[in-house]
């Protein structure tokens, strides 16, 4: 916290834009912004990228402070569009869904200034107490780090945090992938700067698709993606049906 002129305590700013795509997600986009809110550094601006939502997403961002940009489309695309129009030096990339402890934004940033990387992902867990969905969720989180210490960058698209002047260098995300541009993203980004997959803050994401489809055809499908990358490139159709 620091002081203002009159005396009283304002919150301390981090030069960190927010950028949230959203369609739909009334339900979610709530809790984000409320944890978001209780920062205890916040970030410089918050703004939401809209695809047309037709529910009450865009008035509850509004009713939250945030900008809303319109006209986004698949989450590659909206960040970038929300990226084009941010003021921070750095770009924080959330999904609507994933909730943050309340210094995810304070830890994010000091590491970065003491560890000297110029993007990162974090480790997860779900919002759900079912044993085998956490287990999954800690395999891929391990799977994550590791991998990217090796080289093979990986990352959750619900929290990316990047220094915007390399985010603009490499051409943001290539909004021609259908499903895991986050992965081709960070894989960019570490070759032109330093990425890193950090153990902290430790965030919460939505296990939503996981009581739609099941443990088992979620985690095939996570495995078919990832095998269809490592062998074939990135995803360009709609084979997997991964945004419904």
């Amino acid at each position: 916290m620091v002081g203002s002129e009159d005396g009283r305590l304002t919150q301390e700013r981090a030069d960190v834009s927010v950028v949230i795509p959203t369609l739909n997600e009334a339900r979610y986009l709530p809790h984000l912004l409320a944890s978001l809110a209780a920062q205890t550094v916040a970030p410089r601006e918050i703004i939401v990228v809209d695809a047309n939502s037709r529910d009450d997403t865009v008035a509850l961002a509004e009713a939250q402070g945030a900008r809303v940009l319109h006209g986004g489309g698949l989450p590659g695309f909206s960040r970038n569009l929300g990226a084009e129009q941010a003021r921070g030096a750095w770009l924080l990339f959330l999904d609507a869904d994933v909730r943050l402890p309340a210094d995810a934004i304070e830890s994010i940033v000091a590491q970065a200034e003491t560890r000297g990387f110029d993007a990162a992902s974090t480790a997860f867990v779900p919002d759900t107490r079912a044993p085998a969905v956490r287990f999954q969720h800690w395999l891929s989180r391990e799977y994550f780090w590791l991998s990217s210490r090796l080289g093979w960058s990986h990352s959750i698209g619900a929290f990316l945090f990047v220094r915007r002047a390399l985010h603009l260098q490499i051409g943001g995300f290539d909004s021609s992938i259908t499903v895991a541009e986050d992965q081709d993203y960070v894989l960019r980004l570490n070759r032109a700067g330093r990425y890193v997959f950090t153990r902290r803050p430790l965030v919460e994401i939505a296990a939503r698709r996981f009581d739609d489809e099941g443990l088992l055809k979620m985690s095939a499908k996570w495995l078919a993606i990832e095998a269809h990358r490592l062998f074939r490139g990135e995803i360009r159709s709609d084979a997997f049906h991964y945004f419904k």
